[in-house]
């Protein structure tokens, strides 16, 4: 066997200026400022949209209302058409009863 040196072929090294850091894009107060404009926009928008819905809202209650105080005054004429149909059935039966005794020949 013969021995031959072995050659190995290795890159040339190239040494950097500066280590690398991973965490050099990072910078905490730009991150902070974006998540603080992040924040307000999404309350904005949260507060926008609960506005709008409080307008819906006491829109339909309005109606509601309106609704409601309708539903009263023709439960209210429906009473008062009751009573009165009552008070012409009640007339009707005593002339009715009246008359009937007059036939019947009673108090004559």
């Amino acid at each position: 066997m013969s021995k031959e040196p072995e050659s190995k072929t290795f890159p040339p090294k190239t040494e950097s200026a500066a280590p690398h850091n991973p965490f050099s894009a990072f910078d905490p107060m730009a991150a902070w400022t974006a998540s603080q404009a992040t924040w307000q926009k999404m309350m904005t928008d949260t507060i926008t949209r609960a506005q709008s819905w409080a307008d819906e809202y006491a829109s339909i209650e309005a109606q509601m209302y309106g609704r409601a105080l309708q539903a009263v005054d023709t439960w209210a004429q429906l009473a008062r058409d009751s009573i009165h149909y009552s008070q012409q059935l009640s007339i009707q039966a005593r002339k009715l009863s009246f008359e009937a005794a007059r036939k019947a020949g009673i108090g004559a």
